[in-house]
């Protein structure tokens, strides 16, 4: 996915001479062949000056994009995100690198497992949470054309294309479609998981890349019996617990629990370790219908 979207502004900064890159001293190798471009800034590890700078050069009029690991583009400098960016709803776009346990085992500092719900209490935030490259360039696409600033949460590299063509990012799009009564919604680099819990439990499932679209979910949602929602994010706080505040509906909820992660392991041992792998979701859906 980081690649993806890389290439895809890389692109774009060709045509578009306002566009800037501000990267906190992140991207080492994804930015090598345009780091010499005077479209592109690195002010080091100083996040809450990048947010600001940003916040100033969107102010005069460019299209700026902020790129770092996650947990410095909506954590470390929330206040900044907050104040310059969201409540002047400046069209700037954060891309953070390494959502969920990504980056494990490099412990808590690096992970993101809180992001959506922080992301959340800025009213003029868009937040993206793509599943494969394709949503991915998708969600840039949009957040680029968009007057709103927008939040684009990314894993790493190396993901597997789920799609094959352009896409509609602001409603659900199925990767799997059955005739289940129920349904399993998703979003993020978790849908790596699918294929393991389809060979225990038949079932609908959906990716949702963009979390804040106006989208009429209880429409949707009204021809299928049991709802799952299942992301590597705690479990209070990401989309499950926003999507259940928007319908009148129940919904399961499978994620993180809402501890600090003490666990020292790779991202599929901390998977399995909280239950959020193909074959334990898989289990746990087929006992529940």
């Amino acid at each position: 996915m980081r690649n993806s979207v890389a290439n895809e502004i890389k692109k774009i900064a060709k045509i578009d001479e306002t566009l800037f890159v501000i990267a906190g001293d992140a991207g080492l190798g994804v930015w090598d062949d345009f780091k010499d471009s005077k479209q592109f800034i690195n002010p080091g590890v100083n996040e809450q000056l990048d947010i600001g700078f940003g916040a100033g050069l969107s102010l005069m009029g460019h299209k700026v994009i902020y790129y770092n690991i996650a947990p410095f583009v909506i954590m470390r400098p929330y206040e900044f995100v907050r104040n310059d960016v969201c409540y002047q709803e400046l069209p700037m776009i954060l891309i953070g690198t390494g959502s969920g346990i990504t980056y494990a085992p490099a412990g808590v500092t690096h992970y993101v497992v809180e992001d959506i719900t922080l992301a959340s209490t800025m009213p003029n935030l868009d937040i993206f949470s793509p599943a494969d490259p394709v949503e991915a360039v998708e969600c840039f696409k949009y957040a680029y054309k968009s007057q709103r600033p927008s939040y684009i949460r990314i894993a790493k590299n190396g993901e597997e294309k789920i799609h094959k063509d352009e896409l509609d990012i602001t409603k659900p799009i199925f990767i799997h479609q059955s005739n289940s009564k129920h349904i399993l919604i998703l979003h993020g680099s978790i849908a790596d998981e699918v294929s393991k819990i389809l060979e225990i439990v038949e079932i609908n499932v959906v990716s949702v890349p963009m979390l804040t679209s106006d989208f009429n979910w209880d429409v949707f949602l009204n021809d299928f019996d049991k709802v799952f929602t299942l992301e590597e994010h705690f479990i209070n706080g990401g989309f499950g617990t926003m999507l259940r505040d928007k319908v009148d509906k129940k919904i399961y909820k499978f994620g993180l629990k809402n501890e600090y992660i003490h666990k020292i392991g790779n991202r599929d041992y901390l998977r399995k370790y909280y239950e959020i792998d193909g074959k334990s979701i898989g289990r746990k859906i087929k006992g529940m219908i």
